[in-house]
């Protein structure tokens, strides 16, 4: 190998800023050369620390400098795949981020540098430890570990979740001598729950011969469903990449054709991908899946610990698991022979990533498909207003496998009296469902006890000292909570600014409908689905499977109640209050409530029982609201689309949004003035909005600017310009410069 051979170009793999999109030149050792490729992850000393890299280009960079260049220290047995490799460089250049924390996405969970770390071996599986007698006194969540661990022992996610418990205690039992953590790769046992994660690198994959009895899992498909799977599976089996929407009601049966779809891939020797948007809300889907196509499965997502995430992601790499079913980041897998992407519930929210770099999963997925030519598919009964508007041809799913969709009824809240959350009839219609042994579900999309507090003589409404955003009462806290930086404050007895008046909480969130509906229904007969109660993807799906045991049983929470639960037994859907997501600053909020309701009220109904929806509402006559309740989806569409391109709005329009922040408020406003007016000459005015402050959050002063481009690469072009020159000057004086590409959220 020649010198100039022997230098590569890296990315290392640190957050650091000021790096932005730098390579660096380093030197491949004589013993290292036959190891180093594209994609390698090595080892090098960069300053006086030894860090991680990938090699994105080979040969050196123009200007280098051979009398500074060091070499590379050792190389990890794992790299990033070529295919890989160019989609983190493309999201670097389509999002406006660091090439470094994209390449984050893609590598390997798990790098292993030399002896010493490979010794280092994570927790992967556990059984009972041989000798470990009845004399050691366990606590009840002890025992129930010891319950449901089968003698082949199982994979410390799969115990947890079954057990109900946290990883806190398989620790103490590990620490106890109660429990072995062994090798998965030695074990012998097949293991429950992880069969399909851990010890399947030693076992033969299955014959495809069984393909068509695995395809149907007993399933009969319904008309529309049978000639959905037609045309689509012609889609996927074309000679180019391709784009479709499954445009499905609530209990159409649009899981039912993903998996047919998926057992077409497996025939044929490809690999798939499918997307949900939260794992512990979805465990339905996923067991389905497994059930279907057992040990080909894997799982990706942030619940798992680093050692499993690395044992299932070497499974993919290896082609064992060939479909992977996860949340957000799965869209990553390194799934050999990709063929197919689902993103199920397409419409939702959580598939854009809100921190650097701020990716769209839609987007990235059809880059993903666009370079193996297959198939990305969207599904949704409520597709987003851009789904509709995109290329996509629509596959269409009009009626219900099983049940009928309820008519949601208005309950208007202007001619209701009395201070309590539910109506008399919403009261009295649960206690009906009730009565029969049946379940309901509550929505009421804003948590705590009341979403803020004031003074009824002044009108002073508290906020946080760093956010400058209201604060809710949570009563089991006694405390008053920023949702947005987490600081509490406990309540004054008096106003704080004009010293006088009373503090009243108004706008009621789930923790006070939870306790009203407390004093309708026995405790154990109310379960409430929130982020206040739940911090774990286990407790949540503890909490579903508890709810679906129940009968009668009222499940209540925000949002993540509408989530893609299938129960049933659940007969009656309350919406306490549908005007919540209405008036707020963002031209989603129509859309949002749109969906929002659309999904909850496919809640009802989905087995032998007739479903009835009511909701409560203030403004009945809101378009979007009434075309929910008329069911007239269509005429919502039109409608939106119209007015997005009167306003220049997505999906006519490809927004890009710019965020100054300091702790100097004056800093911050000068930054984004100026910012502005570098800015304003490439751009015509209705395409530039502001500089607008924003509440502080977190300490931080904030400004932000939205491009609205019709021509969005030109637009990046511009903005990308803008950032190298100013990201640095600003980042010295203590300004923080972020852009948002495709932004969600505009808080």
């Amino acid at each position: 190998m020649e010198d100039s051979e022997r230098v590569v170009q890296l990315v290392p793999l640190l957050r650091l800023r000021h790096l932005g999109n730098r390579r660096f030149d380093y030197t491949v050792p004589a013993e290292l050369a036959g190891e180093v490729s594209l994609g390698s992850v090595v080892s090098v000393p960069f300053g006086t620390r030894s860090v991680r890299a990938v090699v994105v280009a080979l040969g050196p960079s123009a200007g280098a400098d051979p009398d500074k260049i060091r070499n590379i220290e050792q190389v990890a047995n794992e790299r990033v795949s070529p295919e890989l490799l160019v989609l983190a460089a493309s999201l670097a250049e389509r999002y406006l981020s660091p090439f470094e924390a994209c390449l984050r996405l893609v590598a390997p969970p798990s790098i292993t540098f030399g002896a010493a770390s490979a010794q280092r071996r994570p927790l992967r599986w556990v059984r009972r430890a041989s000798g470990s007698g009845p004399e050691i006194r366990l606590t009840a969540k002890q025992l129930r570990v010891c319950e449901v661990l089968p003698p082949e022992g199982a994979s410390p996610i799969w115990l947890c979740e079954h057990a109900g418990v946290g990883r806190a205690v398989l620790r103490t039992l590990l620490d106890k001598g109660v429990l072995a953590a062994v090798d998965p790769l030695e074990n012998d046992g097949g293991g429950a729950g992880s069969a399909a994660s851990v010890a399947m690198e030693k076992r033969p994959v299955p014959e495809m011969a069984s393909t068509a009895a695995i395809s149907t899992g007993g399933w009969r498909l319904s008309p529309e469903q049978d000639a959905a799977v037609r045309t689509l599976t012609a889609a996927y089996r074309s000679e180019r990449e391709e784009h479709r929407l499954l445009w499905g009601v609530t209990g159409s049966g649009k899981t039912e054709v993903y998996l047919r779809l998926l057992a077409e891939v497996l025939a044929e020797g490809g690999g798939a991908i499918l997307l949900v948007p939260e794992i512990a809300l979805t465990p339905q889907m996923i067991a389905r899946v497994k059930d279907r196509f057992g040990p080909r499965v894997g799982v990706l997502h942030s619940g798992l610990s680093h050692g499993e995430r690395a044992s299932e992601y070497r499974r993919i790499v290896a082609g064992t698991a060939r479909v992977v079913v996860g949340a957000r980041s799965a869209v990553f897998a390194p799934v050999p022979g990709l063929r197919l992407v689902i993103l199920d519930e397409a419409h939702d929210s959580s598939y854009k990533q809100e921190e650097e770099p701020r990716y769209r999963v839609r987007t990235v997925a059809w880059m993903r498909i666009s370079g193996t030519k297959g198939l990305l598919l969207e599904g949704s009964a409520t597709p987003s207003v851009e789904s509709l508007r995109s290329d996509a041809d629509q596959v269409r799913l009009s009626t219900r496998v099983a049940g009928e969709l309820p008519q949601p009824e208005t309950v208007d809240m202007r001619r209701q009296g009395g201070e309590q959350l539910l109506a008399a009839v919403s009261r009295e219609a649960l206690a009906t469902v009730l009565r029969r042994g049946e379940q309901a579900i509550v929505l009421l999309n804003r948590r705590g006890y009341a979403g803020y507090v004031h003074c009824e003589a002044c009108g002073h409404v508290m906020t946080c000292t760093d956010c400058e955003l209201s604060l809710t009462y949570h009563s089991k806290e006694r405390l008053l909570l920023c949702h947005h930086c987490g600081r509490s404050y406990p309540q004054p007895a008096r106003c704080p600014a004009c010293e006088q008046g009373p503090l009243t909480r108004a706008v009621p969130g789930t923790e006070r409908l939870d306790q009203e509906l407390r004093n309708l229904v026995p405790d154990e007969r109310v379960f409430r689905l929130d982020s206040d109660v739940l911090t774990s993807g286990s407790r949540v799906r503890a909490l579903l499977d508890a709810f679906a045991l129940s009968s009668p049983g009222v499940l209540v929470g925000t949002q993540m109640v509408a989530k893609g639960h299938d129960f049933p037994n659940v007969t009656l859907v309350l919406v306490a209050d549908a005007d919540t997501g209405l008036y707020v600053p963002d031209f989603r909020a129509a859309e949002r409530t749109f969906q929002l309701l659309t999904q909850v009220a496919g809640r009802a109904g989905r087995g032998l029982q007739p479903g009835r929806v009511l909701v409560q509402t203030w403004n009945p006559d809101v378009p979007c609201i009434r075309m929910a309740l008329d069911r007239d989806e269509l005429g919502f569409y039109q409608e939106e689309l119209r007015i997005r391109e009167r306003l220049g709005y997505p999906p006519f329009a490809e927004l890009t949004r710019l965020l100054v922040a300091s702790p100097d408020g004056g800093r911050a406003m000068a930054a984004a003035q100026h910012l502005s007016r570098q800015l304003a000459p490439h751009f015509p005015r209705q395409e530039l909005c502001g500089p607008v402050r924003l509440p502080s959050l977190r300490g931080q002063v904030r400004w932000h600017i939205i491009v609205a481009a019709r021509d969005g690469d030109r637009a990046r072009g511009v903005l990308r310009q803008a950032l190298e020159q100013l990201a640095e000057p600003y980042r010295r004086r203590g300004v923080r410069l972020l852009v948002d590409v495709d932004p969600e959220a505009f808080g």
